[in-house]
């Protein structure tokens, strides 16, 4: 009967409106086992897409400036239904104490774009607990 770690599938969300970065981030975290990768282009479709998700959402993986919801909003409202679930808000426009009002209520991290293949993979592993493939960024 499957119950241990090694069996448990994680469901990651990433949401991010440029579909070049988005397939990036999907084939950035191709080596990474035992995760299922949804995606979305607006804050409101990963609103959408993340509540219909069940038993859990593991990891949220989103921009911070989004069309029609912001990724502070859809991480806040997604928090609500999953509060276990982990956070990591990325943005190439806003740093310091801006990106973190805010984050530290949802237990949030923050990665920075442009950022490497190896620093998304170690970031996502620790958050889910899957292993980190060894691969070159």
């Amino acid at each position: 009967m499957p119950d241990g770690p090694e069996d448990h599938r994680a469901t990651l969300l990433v949401v991010e409106d440029e579909d070049q970065i988005r397939q990036l981030i999907r084939s950035m975290l191709a080596p990474l086992a035992n995760i299922e990768i949804l995606e979305a282009a607006t804050g409101a479709e990963g609103l959408r897409i993340g509540s219909s998700i069940t038993p859990e959402l593991d990891l949220l993986i989103t921009d911070m400036l989004l069309p029609e919801l912001s990724g502070y909003d859809l991480a806040a409202a997604l928090h609500e239904k999953f509060p276990r679930m982990k956070i990591i808000m990325m943005t190439g426009y806003v740093e310091g104490e801006i990106v973190m009002r805010g984050m530290e209520e949802l237990g949030a991290t923050f990665l920075d774009k442009p950022f490497k293949a190896t620093e998304l993979r170690r970031m996502v592993s620790n958050a889910i607990g899957v292993p980190n493939a060894q691969t070159a960024s």
